[in-house]
């Protein structure tokens, strides 16, 4: 008595050998309904991003005193005779626009991965936006005229950025942001 063999997978006799190969997978909805991991890593990203925002004004206010050495130094090495008032005021300044930006930033981010989260087309477009003028203001800006630890920390901003931006427009985000403003039950 002869035995059939059935094989599995692509080079499977029941069916043609190079289907398989031909259909890509594409995130689809499951029950219960969750999105695919490239919209989780991208969520997670940007919630890193405004974490670093926060670090970033907690080590504003951690080295505030070596801001004001820092312009103290910078005043002397120009011939100007500064007052420890002017000096206070100026570091007052600096610090109060450092913190005002790193809050405005890290809700930036915190509401990016949010709309990220529901799935919003808009959203990945400010996104990519938001990317274009970080980088714009990091090499127009920041790079000539900071110092190696606001650079480093930006260009890690950056970095977490654009990792968060590759996630956001894989297929299998750009399936879930479809399907959640299209929703095909």
């Amino acid at each position: 008595m002869a035995r059939e063999i059935r094989w599995r997978g692509d080079l499977s006799p029941d069916r043609p050998g190079d289907v398989g190969r031909a259909e890509k997978q594409v995130w689809r909805p499951g029950r219960p309904l969750v999105p695919p991991k490239s919209i989780v890593d991208a969520v997670r990203l940007m919630q890193f991003g405004a974490f670093l925002n926060v670090l970033e004004m907690v080590r504003g206010f951690l080295t505030r005193g070596e801001l004001r050495t820092a312009l103290a130094a910078e005043a002397h090495q120009q011939g100007l005779n500064v007052s420890a008032t002017s000096l206070d005021k100026t570091a007052t300044i600096l610090l109060t626009l450092t913190t005002l930006v790193a809050a405005a930033s890290a809700l930036v981010w915190y509401s990016m991965s949010r709309a990220t989260a529901r799935g919003s087309k808009w959203g990945r477009i400010i996104a990519s936006v938001l990317f274009v003028l970080a980088l714009l203001g990091f090499f127009g800006g920041l790079l000539p005229t900071a110092g190696l630890f606001h650079q480093v920390f930006a260009l890690a901003l950056l970095l977490v950025g654009g990792w968060a931006l590759v996630r956001l427009w894989h297929r299998d985000s750009s399936a879930w942001i479809t399907y959640q403003t299209n929703a095909q039950e």
